[in-house]
């Protein structure tokens, strides 16, 4: 059973901008004809999305501006089968990111987070949102840390994607001290990923760690087995946008979760769904569907 799920975090407006490669040479104006794009965007967005793509009701809380590009916003979410509901518009201006992305689909994002460190979503509009579901996932910004500790004082599964982590950091502590499970991603890790579980394990009630390494895929570990577990990536064909890559995997990894697989399952279905999104452009594109993940996952263990 496919159950709802609650996702909190950010919602911008991205700006794709296909480049010729990496150091970009400074110059006068450069043509790239169709290579200039508007998109929906950020963690909890790409998240989100890739629910819905895999057959999830998705309650989703972010918030925009009043200004003219919240309503482009909120009409891409709704295309993408984003309800509005929980998107407040409280903040002047709506978030922006320009990605710069090159043949190889390697990326440099730059944001504009708008009031993300000065804004605090209504405490007295949580309840409601949080009784849509057991599951909530929660992007780490600023405004999201009381949301995760809310949720699971209400009973709550939450999960937060602490991304490119070095170390247990005075930022992140907030969101570890919340989730029963954390996903990160290895890139900068200072230590080795299964000492990180264990740290993790000893200092939170943390009950899953997932520690995604790229194209090396994934290790998983459960604190209630002690089992630590490892999985290949899939390659499903070439790379064109790595953008928003871990934010797949969370989704396909959420959806396997809420879907009543076991962790190891879900930690497959992650990595499959990462390998789809990347072969297309946008962070928000290239998700496959559930039944879709699932056949051929049987087909490769066949």
């Amino acid at each position: 059973m496919q159950q709802p799920i609650v996702v909190f975090g950010d919602l911008n407006l991205d700006t794709n901008v296909a480049i010729e490669q990496f150091p970009l040479d400074l110059g006068d104006t450069r043509f790239c004809f169709d290579g200039i794009n508007d998109d929906i965007g950020g963690a909890a967005t790409n998240v989100a999305v890739g629910l819905t793509a895999l057959g999830h009701q998705i309650h989703f809380g972010s918030v925009i501006g009043q200004d003219r590009l919240a309503d482009v916003v909120v009409q891409l979410a709704q295309s993408k089968g984003l309800a509005n509901t929980y998107i407040r518009p409280d903040w002047q201006t709506t978030s922006r990111t320009v990605i710069l992305i090159d043949h190889d689909g390697n990326r440099q994002c730059i944001n504009d987070p708008k009031q993300v460190q000065r804004y605090r979503y209504p405490e007295n509009a949580l309840p409601a949102i949080f009784a849509q579901s057991q599951w909530l996932y929660c992007s780490t910004q600023n405004w999201c840390r009381y949301v995760a500790q809310a949720a699971r004082d209400a009973g709550k599964q939450v999960i937060v994607d602490v991304q490119a982590l070095v170390n247990v950091d005075d930022y992140h502590r907030d969101f570890l001290q919340a989730a029963t499970v954390v996903i990160l991603s290895t890139e900068q890790l200072a230590m080795h990923s299964h000492e990180l579980m264990h740290v993790l394990w000893r200092a939170f009630d943390v009950e899953i760690v997932v520690a995604t390494h790229g194209n090396h895929g994934a290790t998983l570990g459960v604190r209630s087995t002690n089992q630590i577990d490892y999985a290949p990536a899939f390659n499903l064909g070439p790379i064109v946008d790595k953008t928003g890559a871990g934010d797949a995997f969370c989704a396909g990894f959420i959806a396997g979760l809420a879907s009543d697989l076991t962790p190891q399952q879900a930690l497959n279905v992650g990595q499959y769904v990462a390998a789809s999104k990347i072969g297309v452009k946008g962070s928000t594109n290239g998700f496959p569907h559930y039944q879709q993940v699932l056949q051929a996952l049987q087909q490769s263990t066949a």
